[in-house]
């Protein structure tokens, strides 16, 4: 019980993973903006942000995600929440459809994950150096 207490202090607090998932959830949005030439941050932000972070959310909330704070967590989460932001955004907009919608769900689940364990793999180096006394 001493060795799993002591793991979990050296975890990053909810708090922290919750930014940094939230920003990875951001780089993501605005990437694919970028590289889809979309114009209109705010309108960007809000068609495609706004259900993917909601979906995150309620399902970050129902599976405890940041309370077990582990790598299945997130990665469950991802696994639900992605694909029905994804899906919300594409009913709200009205496209893609057909197989281009599952090309899409498939490229931006694929996209999204690697931006969240990036996120979370440099948090995690982060802490480890701290905790070895390298300044940031």
């Amino acid at each position: 019980m001493e060795a799993r207490d002591a793991t979990r202090h050296r975890l990053p607090s909810a708090r922290a993973l919750m930014i940094t998932d939230s920003l990875a959830l951001i780089a993501f949005v605005l990437t694919g903006a970028v590289s889809h030439h979309d114009a209109g941050l705010p309108a960007v932000l809000a068609r495609n942000l706004g259900p993917l972070g909601v979906a995150w959310a309620v399902v970050a909330a129902l599976f405890g995600t940041y309370r077990r704070r582990s790598w299945r967590a997130v990665v469950l989460t991802w696994a639900v929440a992605v694909p029905l932001g994804l899906s919300v955004r594409s009913w709200l907009v009205g496209e893609p459809r057909g197989s281009e919608l599952l090309t899409f769900l498939l490229v931006g689940s694929a996209f999204s994950l690697l931006y969240l364990l990036i996120g979370r793999a440099l948090l995690t180096a982060g802490g480890r150096l701290r905790a070895k006394g390298v300044p940031a």
